[in-house]
């Protein structure tokens, strides 16, 4: 079928709709009937990005040894890739013209040719992520007329500088707002598996990956066979990032959770937060178990990146 170009922007305007719809009148039946993996668009301004419904009520096991157990209650949604460059810089961009700061300009990957926007950003700490979280969130009311809340705050005020405020960052557990998600979001969306291979004893529908492996991978991590089809890390990635999506997803269809960047997780021990799933130039940490590394709130790297996580409450 040929569509108009009127055809295509209606088309455009009923994603947006959808987003928005099942975001909110969802809220009020507390997604419950939502299957995991299930996916939608959030557009504006000419870009898009997909988030992915993970479900709460989960206990499911954590830790390199699967020793430990943790429980999330609310179900969220996470980001179907981490954060690319275009959809940072766009973001970034309208920022900066409307009153936000940031430390770091952010980088297009690493040592890869710096030509392609659907490498994810790098090169940006800590606090410039929670920054441009509340940024996403005002960007995207401004552009399609929305009332999300920004997530984090100090003293009751909307953090819009990468200083030394957001090392004191409170965030609104029921804020509606873009935001990064907590070390055990991350564990979870990243240990979900349909099937019982390489997954830990007792738990079933969903299974959940063996801490010892990557994301979706069907053995440990230091299986070639089993990793490379999921992951970029130092063995296969010809010291670069590449864009998102050339590797396999896991079982709820999210890309790069092991591999290609560290990912900054709102998880705070003093001055220090969490970062999970390795990178183009770490082989260990792409264990979905690995939750013990730890960065300074200003620790900037060429490996080091986001994804974004929205929900009604945090967990």
């Amino acid at each position: 079928m040929n569509y108009t170009a009127k055809n295509l922007h209606t088309q455009v305007l009923l994603l947006i709709i959808l987003f928005i719809s099942t975001l909110f009148v969802s809220c009020s039946r507390e997604e419950k009937d939502l299957p995991a993996g299930y996916q939608t668009v959030v557009a504006a301004d000419g870009i898009s990005f997909n988030m992915v419904y993970v479900p709460g009520g989960k206990t499911f096991p954590t830790g390199l040894l699967d020793s430990g157990t943790a429980t999330l209650q609310n179900g969220y949604w996470l980001g179907e890739t981490e954060v690319t460059y275009e959809v940072w810089n766009k973001v970034y961009t309208w920022a900066v013209a409307n009153g936000y700061s940031f430390d770091h300009p952010g980088v297009q990957g690493y040592n890869s040719g710096f030509t392609n926007n659907q490498h994810m950003v790098t090169t940006i700490c800590w606090r410039d992520a929670i920054v441009w979280c509340n940024a996403l969130t005002e960007w995207y009311n401004a552009m399609i007329g929305s009332d999300l809340e920004c997530v984090y705050t100090y003293s009751g005020a909307i953090i819009r500088s990468s200083n030394s405020t957001c090392d004191s960052a409170v965030a609104g557990t029921t804020a509606k707002g873009f935001r990064l998600p907590t070390s055990r979001e991350w564990e979870l969306a990243a240990r979900w598996r349909n099937d019982s291979t390489n997954t830990v004893a007792g738990y079933s529908n969903p299974w959940y990956t063996k801490g010892d492996s990557a994301s979706g991978a069907t053995a440990v991590y230091t299986d070639p066979a089993a990793t490379d089809p999921v992951a970029w890390y130092s063995s296969n990635s010809s010291s670069a990032t590449h864009e998102v999506k050339l590797k396999a997803p896991n079982s709820l269809g999210i890309y790069d959770m092991s591999g290609n960047i560290q990912e900054l997780c709102f998880t705070l021990s003093g001055s220090t937060v969490n970062e999970r799933g390795g990178s183009w130039n770490l082989s260990g940490r792409l264990q979905v178990g690995d939750d013990t590394v730890y960065i300074a709130t200003t620790t900037t790297d060429n490996s080091l990146g986001m994804r974004i996580a929205w929900s009604p409450k945090i967990n």
